[in-house]
């Protein structure tokens, strides 16, 4: 099933230790769409110790700058793997964030 929806594309900046400037983040809006995981992929991910729950897919692969991180639905997701799709789109798996949610 296909949902169209809108995400936060999340880049963060480290801070810098004993210079006293702090972590910062910068946020994008995009479309996208949203799509299950499948069940093999599933499994095989979870062989790796990794937790797959969503694909988001954009339009275009130039709208994805490595953010690794994206927030759905005002749950903040960690991009786990990329795909550019055949028609120059690009398929973001994601698993949801615990514990920190500030983990980058």
């Amino acid at each position: 099933m296909l949902k169209a929806d809108v995400c936060d594309l999340i880049q963060v900046s480290p801070a810098a230790e004993g210079v006293g400037i702090e972590r910062t983040e910068t946020r994008r809006r995009v479309f996208c769409t949203i799509r299950s995981i499948g069940m093999q992929e599933a499994y095989q991910a979870m062989g790796q110790g990794l937790n797959p729950e969503l694909k988001v897919i954009l339009a275009h692969d130039f709208e994805y700058r490595d953010e690794p991180l994206l927030e759905l639905g005002g749950k903040r997701h960690k991009i786990l793997r990329t795909y550019v799709t055949e028609d120059d789109g690009i398929e973001l798996t994601v698993q949801k964030v615990t514990g920190n949610a500030r983990e980058g």
